[in-house]
Formats: C-alpha cells, sequence, structure tokens
C-alpha cells in the first residue's frame, strides 16, 4: 500500500470514527452537562486599569445619558407617521397700475391653483397682459431684428418666438434706446400684442400681512394615537400669530413673521416678494406617550429653499404664467399672468415612543456588549504597548502542540498498562494468600486449638500484622492421618525450595487422595533486642509442594539447620539466643488434598 492511500485510509478512518455513534453521544453529553468559561487573566497595573476605568465610565455616561436619557432607549418608537394637510391663506393686497387707479386683490387672485399637496403658493407679484388672437411684431429681442424678409425666413431661432411666424419683417416697427432710428421686427400670428416682462413692477402692497392657516392631522398606527395642531379653544386661534418665542402652538403664521426667520435682510425680504421665492415649513411631532397626551404638540420650524437673488445671476426666484380666456363677438381673448410669488412646501415628520421590556433588554445588551471595548482596547495596550507585554502575552496565549500531545497520551496510556499489571499482580498475590490460609482454615487436618500455640494463633487472627513479626513455629499435621490417605500417583507442584520430610516411605501404590499439601510459609524476621527504632525485615514467601508417603524421609533437625543457616547467609546476623525474640523455621503445614 502506498503512502498515499494509507494517508487516505487514515483521514477515511478519522472522520468515520468522528460521525461514529459513540463520538456523537459523547459529544451530546458534553454539550449538556459541561460548562465553559473563558479564562481570566488579573493583571496589576495601574496604569492599565485606570486606562480600562476611564473608557468604562465614558461608555457608561454615553449610554446612560445620551442613549437612555435623550434618545429614550427603553421606549418602543413609532416613525410611520401618517399625516394629512389643509391650508388657508387669508389678506387683502393692492397693487398701482396706473396713475390714479388701484388694482385690489384677495385670496381667490392670488392664490394659485386653490389647492395643492401639502403645499401652497402665495402670488406676491405679477405682469398681467390682455391679448386676442391676430398677427403682431415679436417682442424686441435680439434674435427678432431684421432688415427684410429674408432674416424672417432663414431665422434658426424661431422656437424662442411667442408665436409663429410669418416670414415678414415689419420695417420701422422698433426704436432703439436713444436713437430715432428704426429697425424692423419680425412678424408672428398668435396672441397679441406679446407680453413685455423686461421691466419687473413692485410687488403687491401689504403682503406682509397675508396669514396662513396651517391644519395638520397626524396618526401613529402602531400605538393607534390620533392627533392634531388646534388644541387650543376658539377665542385663542381668532386672534392668535405665530411667535417663535411667546406663541409656539399657535398655527396662524404671517408671512412678514416667516421671512422675518428665513431671511434676516430687508432687502432681500422685498426680492423674495417681487421675484419669488421657496419656503419650508417643517412640523415635527416628537411624542412622549409614557406622559400626559396633551404635552404631544407639534414644533415649527423655518427655511428657505432657494439661492438669495445676490447669488444667482439666471432665471432668479420662483414664477410661471397661468392665463383666463373668453370669447366676444366670436373673437377669443385671454389674460395672460406671469406671477411671481412665495411657494410654501410643508413637510411632516416625528415619532412617538412608549416604554417596553424588550426594547430596554436590547439597549441594555448592547451598552453591556459596548462595554467591552474597553478590554479589547486594554488587550492591545497590555499586548502591544505597554513595557512588560512579553510576560502578560505568555499568560494569555497558550501554545498547543498536537505532537507533543499526542505523545503524552500515549506516555500515560503505558503508564496506565503498567499501573494495571502491577495492581493485578498484587491482586493474584494476595488471592493467592488467602487460598491458602482459607485451605489451613477449612480443612480439618490439624487441629490447631489443640495446639500448645493455640494463643499465638488467635493473635495472629485477631492482629494481622502480629503474624508477620512473631516468632517462627513450627505446625506439624498428625502422622496418624497421613497413613490413612492413600495415592494411587505422585504429583509435586514446588513453588519455592523447601525440603520435606516423612515419618516413613512406601512402595505401595499411590491414590488421589493419598496426595498431601505441603504449605510453607518462611516469614523470617530478625529482631534484635537492641534495635529501637522497631525495624523489621520480611521475607514473605509461599512455598507449597505436593508430595506422596513414598517420598524420602528428611530429617527434621537437618532440615531446620540448613533453613536457620540460610537464613543467617541473607540477613547477615547471628542468631541471637538470648534476646526476646530469635529466629526459629518457618512454620510447615502439612495437610492432604
Amino acid at each position: 500500500m502506498s503512502a498515499g492511500s494509507a494517508s487516505s485510509l487514515g483521514r477515511c478512518l478519522s472522520v468515520r470514527e468522528y460521525f461514529s455513534l459513540t463520538n456523537m453521544k459523547s459529544m451530546f453529553q458534553g454539550f449538556v452537562y459541561e460548562y465553559e468559561t473563558p479564562k481570566i487573566v488579573t493583571i496589576h497595573s495601574i496604569s492599565i486599569a485606570l486606562t480600562c476605568r476611564i473608557i468604562q465610565l465614558l461608555i457608561l455616561i454615553y449610554g446612560i445619558v445620551y442613549l437612555m436619557i435623550i434618545k429614550k432607549g427603553y421606549q418602543d418608537i413609532d416613525t410611520s407617521i401618517i399625516s394629512s394637510i389643509t391650508l388657508k391663506v387669508k389678506g387683502i393686497g393692492y397693487n398701482q397700475t396706473a396713475k390714479n387707479k388701484t388694482l385690489v386683490i384677495d385670496g381667490a387672485d392670488y392664490i394659485v391653483p386653490p389647492q395643492e399637496n401639502n403645499a401652497l403658493f402665495l402670488m406676491t407679484n405679477f405682469i398681467r397682459t390682455d391679448q386676442n388672437h391676430s398677427k403682431c411684431a415679436e417682442a424686441p429681442e435680439k434674435f427678432a431684428f431684421c432688415t427684410n424678409d429674408t432674416r424672417c425666413r432663414e431665422s434658426t431661432d424661431s422656437h424662442k418666438a411667442n408665436g409663429k411666424w410669418t416670414g415678414k419683417c415689419l420695417p420701422n416697427s422698433h426704436q432703439l434706446n436713444g436713437s430715432e432710428e428704426k429697425i424692423g421686427l419680425c412678424e408672428l400670428e398668435g396672441w397679441c400684442p406679446v407680453e413685455n416682462d423686461r421691466g419687473i413692477p413692485e410687488p403687491i402692497q401689504d403682503a406682509f400681512n397675508f396669514t396662513i392657516f396651517v391644519k395638520n392631522f397626524i396618526e401613529f398606527p402602531r400605538f393607534k394615537v390620533i392627533r392634531k395642531n388646534i388644541q387650543r379653544d376658539a377665542q385663542y386661534l381668532r386672534t392668535c400669530s405665530y411667535d417663535h418665542e411667546n406663541h409656539t402652538e399657535c398655527p396662524i403664521f404671517r408671512v412678514g413673521t416667516i421671512l422675518d426667520l428665513v431671511e434676516r435682510n430687508k432687502t432681500e425680504q422685498i426680492n423674495i416678494l417681487r421675484l419669488g421665492g421657496v419656503i419650508r415649513i417643517k412640523i415635527d411631532w416628537i411624542c412622549n406617550l409614557d406622559v400626559s397626551l396633551d404635552k404631544c404638540v407639534p414644533v415649527y420650524s423655518f427655511g428657505r429653499l432657494d439661492a438669495p437673488s445676490k447669488e444667482e445671476n439666471f432665471s432668479v426666484g420662483f414664477n410661471f404664467r397661468f392665463a383666463s380666456h373668453w370669447k366676444h363677438e366670436n373673437q377669443s381673448f385671454r389674460t395672460l399672468t406671469k406671477a411671481f410669488g412665495l411657494r410654501f412646501i410643508i413637510s411632516v415628520s416625528g415619532h412617538a415612543g412608549r416604554f417596553d421590556v424588550i426594547q430596554l433588554s436590547l439597549n441594555i445588551g448592547s451598552l453591556i456588549g459596548i462595554l467591552g471595548l474597553a478590554t479589547f482596547i486594554c488587550d492591545i495596550v497590555a499586548l502591544y504597548v505597554h513595557r512588560q507585554s512579553s510576560v502578560y502575552r505568555q499568560q494569555k496565549f497558550q501554545d498547543v502542540d498536537l505532537n507533543l500531545l499526542r505523545l503524552e497520551t500515549l506516555n500515560s496510556l503505558a503508564e496506565g498498562m503498567v499501573s494495571e499489571v502491577t495492581k493485578r499482580k498484587n491482586q493474584n498475590h494476595l488471592d493467592q494468600r488467602e487460598s491458602i490460609s482459607n485451605v489451613i482454615e477449612n480443612h480439618d487436618v490439624t487441629s490447631i486449638t489443640d495446639s500448645p500455640l493455640k494463643e499465638k494463633f488467635q493473635r495472629s487472627r485477631e492482629n494481622p500484622f502480629y503474624d508477620n513479626v512473631s516468632t517462627s513455629s513450627t505446625i506439624h499435621t498428625n502422622p496418624a492421618l497421613l497413613s490413612m490417605t492413600p495415592s494411587n500417583n505422585f504429583h509435586q507442584r514446588q513453588t519455592g525450595t523447601i525440603k520435606q520430610s516423612t515419618g516413613n516411605s512406601s512402595s505401595s501404590p499411590i491414590s488421589l487422595k493419598q496426595r498431601k499439601l505441603v504449605s510453607t510459609r518462611p516469614s523470617q524476621l530478625t529482631y534484635s533486642s537492641n534495635i529501637t527504632d522497631d525495624k523489621y525485615e520480611f521475607n514473605d514467601k509461599i512455598d507449597m509442594s505436593y508430595v506422596d508417603e513414598d517420598s524420602p524421609v528428611i530429617d527434621a533437625k537437618k532440615q531446620s539447620n540448613e533453613m536457620k543457616q540460610n537464613f543467617n547467609i541473607k540477613t547477615n546476623k547471628p542468631l541471637m539466643n538470648g534476646s526476646e525474640y530469635s529466629t526459629q523455621t518457618s512454620p510447615r503445614i502439612e495437610t492432604f488434598l
């Protein structure tokens, strides 16, 4: 198998193990039962701590003062306002049209058109021309001058004309300024005479005293709140006039007051009336529905949208033309009016707010999130600006080496296996000792209770430690029992080194029941009378042998001497017969299987 295929197989096995049922179950249990929390590193630095606290204080001031108090972050806001506006203008104006002749006009004359959507045109100046349908000379413009008919037929500027040119030149029809010589003008067919707007007259007198009544109805559909700007009684509305200081709730506006607010220059005010202009009236509804609804009143503001006349050199102001037609004796007549005036555009905006728990929670959560900006800035200072940034970086970041983690995992597994093997060996050793003790106790081979060592045996059972530190004793089985257990086979198992002795040997057939278990526990102890630290030396070893009656006879005295000699060689200590405890031969227990 190639290296590439082996690598692919390893990846497939990793993916399969990752999506296995056991791994998925482990991941689900970890998701349900485990909680993860970020690591917190405490830095004892006055400069970084003060920086963090100052930033947090600024964020709290922004959140509490601006977001919560000024912007009312605890409220649910409705900006989808529905508005309706009705406008009415009152006032009488007049104009001097000729010597000893005055033209008086009222609202029906200077409101053109009578009704608009959220807008109003107030005519403050006009040029009026009475015309009938006939032929006449063109207006004295440069493109209409001629000396013969060829100029009028070949002219390319006829689209600027006030009517259809006939191709004739009317000689001596126009006199230049300061000259007695006359030149010709091209003839046209249309409404004659043509309008002369080179000289603009003075505006309508008393136009400053015209009044505009604004009636406004609004609705906030989310909160189902309907309001209008007429809240005061009728007596107040008949006499009031809007003032941005004393009468801010009055819906009646004087033209002169509006012009004072949008243009302080008196000369420019006259030019606005003479040439026209565009003015904005804005109505703002800012309603706090957590308080009394009577405090939900509009706020008016004004502004000029067109440029001042001193800044414009082409198409200054605002004007347009309109005409009224009639017939007399099958002849058509009309009155052409070029109107100059003020165009008012009314805009309505606003919002309403009411306390809402969800909105408050969202803004508080946003504020808490913004507070994390202080930690972010301080981390940058501590990591890259502070003089001990390397120490902080070492504590904050932890490098992970996957190869090193795998090696540590293998080492831990190996140590666990070694400890498990050691534990099993110790457990087997303890089980073996316990089984031997059970064999000794359960088989009625030797009556321990009748033995001279009855007292020591009882003490050893009550205190296991006593069995290790007590002197050695020998327990012999009853020789009479040995002759009662014939055996038909010889089996020997040796786990230690011991010499066995029997009373006699026999060559008769041996049965299984005649087989004897000889268990020796050479627990050797050397204890000196001059040892004051109670130091013991143990040699716990179990020797078991299965012997038959025909085993060779071993002298018990020789066996005891050899064991004593071996023990002295191991411990390098002489026997102390005069001491309280002396080393003796290990107990020998013989029993039948």
